[in-house]
């Protein structure tokens, strides 16, 4: 086990990702709610989301983006109600569910503003090399997966 060199939380990488994750977040959504899509930084990312998974479904859909049940309904039922995405009746593990299908019109939002979203992201890592950003990339998703692997041990 690795030795926590940190006098207090407010020094640990903890607490130091819960920082930059707060700042990404808040950055990302006032460049997007900027670019007056019609639709909030949040239901955009709901639906990019929708359309890198086969047979998307509400549970699924909120696990992934690790929101509540009741705040992925509700932002399903907008993105619906303005015709981006579709809930079509289908099968998941053997039990119908609603499969959820990004719309020509959800697509066409997407189409237009992901390469901007893209640009604003490559934006905020600007300062750090691209291999610092692979880095940090391939380190955090090591540090997720053992605490995974800790979390299902425990279980």
């Amino acid at each position: 086990m690795k030795e926590i060199k940190a006098k207090h939380y407010v020094d640990t990488t903890i607490h130091l990702y819960d920082l930059i994750i707060k700042t990404l977040k808040s950055y990302l959504k006032q460049k997007i709610d900027k670019l007056n899509i019609g639709i909030t930084s949040e239901q955009l990312v709901v639906l990019d989301t929708i359309t890198c998974y086969d047979n998307m479904y509400q549970q699924k859909l909120s696990e992934i983006l690790m929101k509540d049940k009741s705040n992925t309904t509700r932002i399903i039922k907008v993105l619906s109600d303005k015709k981006l995405i579709t809930k079509e009746i289908g099968t998941v593990n053997k039990r119908l569910a609603y499969i959820l299908k990004v719309t020509d019109k959800g697509q066409k939002i997407l189409d237009e503003n992901m390469p901007k979203i893209k640009k604003y992201i490559e934006d905020m890592f600007s300062n750090i090399s691209d291999e610092e950003v692979e880095m940090l990339h391939n380190l955090s998703k090591k540090v997720n997966k053992d605490l995974k692997k800790e979390e299902k041990a425990e279980a």
